[in-house]
């Protein structure tokens, strides 16, 4: 076998993927926070755990991004209580703020690590200024302890009263316990929900401060 390259087959191959890169920078560009036009709030769905892995790679392209935490609270490592970092309070999804056009999502839903919009790329879920300002608000203002397992349990139907999915309502599946005070019995403060938005099934994992039961 020859060890020399045949570079009249390869620059095509070449120059087709260096073309193929410059597209979708191009298309990431129209995502970009320097953008004229109308922007809106849309929520992005990234593979597990990599929220911000991707949250960095938007501010790394100039896209305006929100990805909503929340305290950690506290866990017993070696005998000892320690406080947890900040966690995300939406655990799989984040918003992007952008002028809203098919190049756009297109170029967003083929991030590395990025499942795609909420929605659909063709009618993605869109989230009010308003509402995404009280979200922010209540989670400045959110306690663990405010919302418990006595209040919700698997099975209950609940609806979305604050965050990006506002409105919405769905299954809880699971109700995730933690003990918010040392000594006291673990009480529910997340709730796992399976939600529609369209034609997709989501599972969301929420603060239980987020929802109201039907």
């Amino acid at each position: 076998m020859s060890d020399k390259i045949d570079m009249a087959r390869l620059m095509p191959i070449l120059e087709k993927q260096a073309n193929l890169r410059s597209i979708r920078a191009r298309m990431l560009d129209l995502a970009s926070a320097n953008q004229d036009g109308k922007r809106h709030w849309y929520v992005l769905e990234t593979f597990s755990s990599c929220e911000r892995a991707v949250e960095k790679r938007l501010a790394d392209e100039n896209v305006r991004a929100y990805l909503p935490m929340i305290d950690g609270g506290k866990a017993v490592v070696r005998h000892r209580l320690v406080q947890r970092g900040p966690r995300p309070a939406l655990p799989g999804y984040l918003l992007v703020s952008l002028v809203p056009s098919p190049a756009a999502f297109a170029a967003l839903s083929n991030i590395k690590q990025v499942v795609g919009f909420v929605g659909g790329a063709e009618q993605p879920h869109r989230v009010s200024d308003e509402d995404v300002n009280r979200f922010k608000i209540k989670l400045g203002e959110y306690d663990a302890t405010s919302a418990h397992s006595e209040k919700f349990a698997k099975g209950d139907w609940v609806r979305f009263e604050e965050g990006p999915f506002i409105g919405y309502s769905g299954r809880i599946t699971r109700v995730r316990k933690m003990v918010v005070i040392r000594g006291d019995k673990p009480v529910g403060v997340e709730a796992i929900v399976e939600v529609r938005f369209g034609d997709q099934e989501k599972t969301v994992l929420t603060p239980l401060a987020l929802l109201e039961k039907l």
